[in-house]
């Protein structure tokens, strides 16, 4: 027998619009309805869900995550994933370091692959590659960065193929271009990241795959440095972004602009447009962790790491936080944001078909949250997540 479930009492957000007064109906896994309260007929003995006068969107869809709950991603995945579940990420890719060595990255891949079966193990959509070939001038700890070796990356595409949805390379390196064809085999989207290729380099890689930028004014460079005259700007690999209309923006939007700058999320929204930015978490093992009690609170910092002799080295960042963070250095609102946050990097996994907005026949992968974006209710595959 078909399990029905109806939400009621909420402002449905749509990619088009917010529902004041919305319902969403759900059998089983599935929306089978959604819209405003009276052209929706609720079953009897349907469970109600009442959303109290709070926000139903999509769930969160964070492409660019390497830990939380206090678990390493391709240590414990399972742990990992369910850790920011309860934040509202409904779907997550995995994403290894660069600084692993060549049998942490292999063991690592292993590991997430063997997750496949477990409990929640479809809150993980994939594997995202950060490195390590790229460049070792751009990164937070670059020891282990090694050149593009084609034993390693057959070996990883043999293992986990089509699993790896991103891999993240500087493409100014030498042999990318192989291994940029050996991932295309595989539909692997490519992303530009801890590089100073030219624009020229990166718009050559597009026909290859090469559709996202790596967290946007981080670890990027110009070329060529220094610049050619003094006191200009050479194009870099931020702006190669900003101008090409087929590559996606990522942001870590934490609170205190650390990662991007408040003008510069602005920025980048106005050039790219709602349609072309991905807000991710880049966060560590400890984002979704209570904090210390005993330890004096870090006010706008809270949510990103300093690694001392290093400096800045990922978030702590939850996808509600990274969303609300968003709309405050941006004034955007929950049509904007949830696009931003569910429906484009369900779009560039091409699983905007299955997920990424409420709308009917989607997988019923929701989260109910207030005006804040603090997560009163996450529901996955149609079952609230306790």
């Amino acid at each position: 027998m078909s399990q029905i479930k109806a939400i009621v009492n909420g402002k449905l957000v749509t990619p088009y619009h917010v529902i004041d007064d919305g319902v969403v109906l759900i059998i089983d896994d599935l929306i089978a309805e959604c819209g405003t309260k009276g052209s929706i007929v609720i079953p009897e003995g349907a469970q109600i869900i009442d959303a109290n006068h709070k926000y139903i969107g999509p769930g969160f869809i964070d492409i660019h995550c390497h830990g939380g709950g206090g678990h390493w991603s391709w240590e414990e995945p399972i742990p990992f994933a369910v850790s920011h579940l309860k934040f509202g990420t409904t779907g997550i890719l995995p994403t290894l370091v660069y600084n692993l060595s060549r049998e942490e990255t292999l063991e690592g891949v292993k590991k997430i692959l063997q997750a496949e079966g477990q409990p929640y193990s479809q809150v993980i959509l994939g594997i995202h590659m950060e490195g390590p070939y790229i460049n070792n001038k751009y990164g937070a700890i670059t020891a282990p960065i090694r050149p593009v070796d084609p034993v390693e990356y057959q070996t990883l595409l043999a293992c986990a193929g089509e699993q790896i949805k991103i891999w993240t390379l500087a493409p100014e390196l030498k042999g990318q271009i192989q291994f940029a064809e050996a991932a295309l085999a595989y539909d692997i989207v490519l992303s530009v990241g801890h590089s100073e290729a030219d624009a020229e380099t990166i718009f050559s890689f597009v026909p290859k795959g090469l559709r996202l930028g790596c967290h946007c004014t981080n670890a990027s460079g110009v070329t060529p440095s220094p610049t050619r005259y003094g006191g200009t700007r050479e194009v870099g690999v931020d702006e190669a972004v900003l101008v090409h209309d087929d590559i996606y923006a990522e942001i870590i939007p934490d609170a205190g602009g650390v990662h991007v700058r408040p003008l510069m999320c602005k920025l980048i929204h106005k050039t790219k447009g709602t349609n072309r930015v991905i807000i991710i978490t880049d966060a560590i093992n400890e984002a979704g962790v209570a904090p210390d009690p005993n330890q004096k609170a870090e006010g706008l910092y809270e949510d990103v790491r300093f690694i001392e002799g290093v400096g800045l080295s990922g978030s702590k960042l939850t996808m509600n936080k990274a969303v609300r963070n968003m709309m405050r250095h941006t004034g955007v609102g929950f049509v904007d944001v949830f696009i931003m946050a569910s429906l484009n990097p369900a779009k560039l996994l091409k699983l905007n078909e299955l997920v990424g907005s409420v709308e009917k026949g989607k997988l019923a992968n929701l989260v109910i949250v207030s005006e804040t974006m603090e997560v009163d209710t996450v529901i996955f595959q149609g079952n609230v997540v306790e």
